[in-house]
C-alpha cells in the first residue's frame, strides 16, 4: 500500500490554531494520535454536543413523564412529592 502525506499549517495567531499545534508537537506518535482523534470525532458526531434547545426539551419530556405538562410554580409545588429534590436544586442553581 501506498503511504499518502498531508502537509497542516497552523496560524500561531489563531488561539485554535496554536492550541492544536501545541496538543499534536506533545505526541510522539503524531499521525496514529490524529487518526484517533478525527474517527472518535466523527464518529461521535452531535451526540455529544448538547444546546440549550435540546436540554430544554429533555427537561420537559422528564417533567411531563411525572405529570407536570408546563412549569408552572403552582403546579410544579404540587407535585413536589413525585419529583426529585434535586431538580428543584437544578433549577435554582440556574
Amino acid at each position: 500500500m501506498a503511504t499518502k502525506r498531508i502537509n497542516l499549517s497552523f496560524s500561531m495567531n489563531r488561539e485554535d490554531d496554536a492550541k492544536v499545534y501545541n496538543i499534536l508537537s506533545a505526541q510522539k506518535y503524531k499521525t496514529d494520535y490524529v487518526i484517533k482523534a478525527v474517527i472518535s470525532y466523527v464518529e461521535k458526531g452531535d451526540k455529544t454536543i448538547l444546546d440549550k434547545e435540546k436540554i430544554k426539551e429533555i427537561v420537559k419530556e422528564a417533567l411531563r413523564e411525572c405529570g407536570i405538562d408546563s412549569i408552572n410554580s403552582n403546579k410544579a409545588e404540587n407535585n413536589e412529592q413525585k419529583l426529585p429534590k434535586e431538580i428543584f436544586d437544578m433549577f435554582n442553581s440556574l
